[in-house]
């Protein structure tokens, strides 16, 4: 149970889900060039090209995690990047990875941290 909840407390600190969503994508997108033959043989600056930016994303998606404070210029480093792939790297993953992309990095943004939950003192209750 300890371990659950230290888990839960910080997921809750962090934009959690935006950086599963960018990772997610950077996956997706990383894995479309080679998702046919499991072997790269010749992929050309469109495969490169979505090696480098799935790299990026999900680069992008655990400093989320590690840096929720940068959360902002994160989130704009990877729609850019999701608007790259769109069009240098197979559609942006076939438009799926690209709008989880843009999807995950819209949840970043808009995160913010929880307020601090405070205990009642003793004068406050009674």
């Amino acid at each position: 149970m300890r371990v659950l909840s230290r888990t839960r407390s910080w997921t809750a600190r962090r934009p959690f889900v935006a950086g599963c969503l960018l990772i997610a994508a950077g996956m997706e997108i990383a894995i479309v060039p080679v998702a046919g033959t499991g072997l790269v043989v010749h992929t050309g600056v469109g495969g490169h090209a979505a090696f480098l930016l799935g790299a990026f994303l999900a680069a992008m998606g655990v400093t989320l995690w590690c840096a929720p404070e940068q959360r902002l210029i994160i989130a704009v480093l990877a729609v850019t990047a999701a608007l790259a792939a769109f069009v240098m790297a197979n559609l942006g993953g076939f438009l799926l990875g690209s709008l989880l992309a843009i999807t995950g990095a819209s949840f970043g943004y808009a995160w913010t941290e929880p307020p601090p939950t405070t205990r009642p003192s003793d004068e406050e209750v009674g």
